[in-house]
């Protein structure tokens, strides 16, 4: 392979992310990098063609200077040709806005001097492999009401499950768009696909849920503009997009006594139906999962599922109460941060847990399930 300078692009894999979603149309009707004129017209009016954009989808490499107009850019992804763009024009990148691909952050200084414009083709796109499967999943089912999710389900905890639960009862396809966690100490992105496949497998109807990994990719990671899960959950084909009220970045208000986000608008332009559920609490008195509307108890008797406190207990080794999470994703959890934790773990499950009789190797995540099973039962006097 002869790569020719001035005739390639180094991208990271968050790059080539969002430039599969481009391609694939899963960002807005349009697939290509943008130009100086439709730039601006997106920072002037914030729409492209009567539809929102939040983010003109505008590219800007270190090495664009360089680049000469009408030559074929390949692009490289750790020494690997992994697509090109058809490079049509060069502009000045006007750094006082962020583009598609500098959305998650407020810094404008990685932003290169010269922004390319073109079409875009990407090889072997995981994305539109995916995407494909989705299609097929949707003809089979003959899927008309199609409810998405996004979220990053750092941990997966008993709300998550309530609002999964609440969302498949009125669709007949639900689909969990799956994305990075946003903190540093964020779980990785292998175990959350992992523990959510063995939930939908074992607790929930899994011909009717669709998981769409967004592996790799930041551009949602940070929820700071719920108006992009709309965009990519209707050019997906979904009719719903299901968030919740403490969604980052939703911004919620009043108008004549009816709430409002800044989601209408977008369901307006892209003909998507949002719907916003409420904080769901485990109340102490209903001994059940409720939501903040429906429970007449003060919060002094709600127990909150807050993903970072409930990530800082696993952190430290700490499993959490089964009435936060189930056994199997917590004892999943943590017997990947900690691997090979307990020595004898043979013996000491033996010692302590009833056994058929017969000696069997069990693993970490067997002895978690085991001991939160124990804490459950109760000993009366």
């Amino acid at each position: 392979m002869i790569l020719r300078k001035n005739k390639n692009i180094v991208i990271n894999k968050n790059e080539l992310g969002i430039l599969s979603l481009i391609q694939e149309g899963l960002l807005g009707t349009c697939t290509h990098l943008m130009d100086e004129n439709e730039n601006r017209e997106i920072l002037k009016t914030g729409k492209f063609k009567g539809e929102s954009f939040p983010y003109p989808l505008i590219f800007s490499p270190k090495n664009a200077k360089n680049l000469k107009i009408g030559n074929k850019i390949e692009l490289l992804l750790n020494g690997k040709i992994v697509g090109h763009i058809d490079l049509k024009k060069k502009f000045k990148n006007d750094k006082n806005f962020s583009s598609i691909f500098r959305s998650h952050t407020c810094s404008l200084e990685n932003n290169g001097e010269i922004c390319i414009s073109g079409e875009i083709e990407i090889y072997n796109s995981s994305i539109k492999t995916i995407k494909e499967n989705f299609k097929l999943v949707k003809e089979n089912l003959n899927a008309q009401k199609i409810t998405a999710l996004v979220t990053s389900l750092d941990p997966l905890h008993r709300a998550h499950e309530r609002m999964l639960r609440w969302t498949i009862d009125k669709a007949d396809l639900v689909v969990i768009f799956l994305v990075e966690s946003f903190d540093n100490d964020g779980f990785d992105f292998d175990l959350k696909e992992k523990y959510l496949k063995k939930f939908i497998q074992k607790y929930l109807p899994p011909d009717r849920i669709f998981i769409f990994p967004l592996k790799n990719i930041d551009l949602f990671h940070s929820h700071l503009n719920p108006g992009l899960e709309s965009i990519i959950a209707k050019n997906l084909g979904c009719t719903k997009l299901v968030v919740g009220q403490n969604h980052t970045g939703l911004g919620m208000f009043y108008d004549g006594n009816q709430p409002k986000t800044i989601l209408d608008e977008f369901s307006k332009d892209y003909g998507i139906e949002v719907i916003v559920l409420p904080e769901f609490v485990f109340c102490d008195i209903c001994r059940m999962i409720v939501s903040t509307r429906s429970c007449p108890h003060g919060s002094h008797h709600h127990l909150h599922y807050n993903s970072q406190s409930l990530k800082n207990l696993l952190r430290s080794g700490i499993i959490p109460p089964a009435v936060f999470m189930r056994k199997e994703i917590s004892s999943m959890i943590l017997s990947s941060i900690f691997p090979n934790r307990f020595k004898n773990l043979q013996k000491m499950y033996n010692d302590l847990f009833a056994t058929d009789g017969i000696l069997e190797y069990k693993k970490d995540e067997e002895f978690y399930q085991k001991l939160l099973e124990t804490h459950q039962m109760s000993y009366i006097v």
